[in-house]
Order: C-alpha cells, then structure tokens, then sequence
C-alpha cells in the first residue's frame, strides 16, 4: 500500500522534459506551482477582480436566483485550490511481515 504525499514546498521533482511545466527534466515543486498559478491567472478574465486578489476589491458584484429563492444581491468571489500528489512505487521486497496483519486489521 503506497501513502500519497501532497507537495507543497520544497520538494525536487525529476521528470520527463516533455511532461514538465517549464521544460526541464530536475525542478523544484515550487517552481511547477509558480506556473500553475500564471496559467490560472493568464486564461481567467478579470481574474484578479474575480479573486479579490485587487487591494480594495472583494469581488464582482451580481445577482443569484436560488430554487425556492427570491434573487439576492452580493458578491461573487473566485476560489481556486489544487493540489499536486506524490504516489511513490511499491518496491519489491520491502514489504514487512506485518503488512498482512495491518491489511486484515485496516481492511480498505
């Protein structure tokens, strides 16, 4: 059973060149995220307007119709989260005789 680690920091990730963010094969996991947030920014309209990211602004003003609902006037604000996971590999013959017992007791 592999523990999946989110990457958040520090991290260096080596990869294929061509499946890398800024086409290289060594990279920090700061430097991938750095790039997730211009891609999000460079393709979302008004995107700081949006995220309330703008000093002074707490985002766009509008209007929302729920079911069973008069309309009610507010303001809409654009909340991004991601996160990048780590799967590492099952490596052959470093089970512990114990993996047994912990599969019958924490049954998935």
């Amino acid at each position: 059973m592999s523990d999946v680690v989110i990457l958040s920091g520090n991290e260096i990730i080596s990869l294929d060149k061509n499946l890398s963010f800024i086409n290289a094969e060594l990279v920090k996991f700061q430097q991938i995220d750095t790039q997730i947030k211009k891609a999000i920014k460079s393709n979302f309209p008004n995107y700081r307007v949006w995220t309330a990211e703008l000093e002074g602004c707490d985002g766009v003003s509008a209007e929302v119709l729920q079911p069973g609902k008069d309309w009610q006037k507010g303001r809409l604000k654009l909340v991004i989260s991601y996160r990048v996971e780590f799967t590492p590999d099952k490596v052959p013959g470093l089970e512990s005789p114990l993996d047994d017992l912990r599969s019958q007791l924490n049954p998935e």
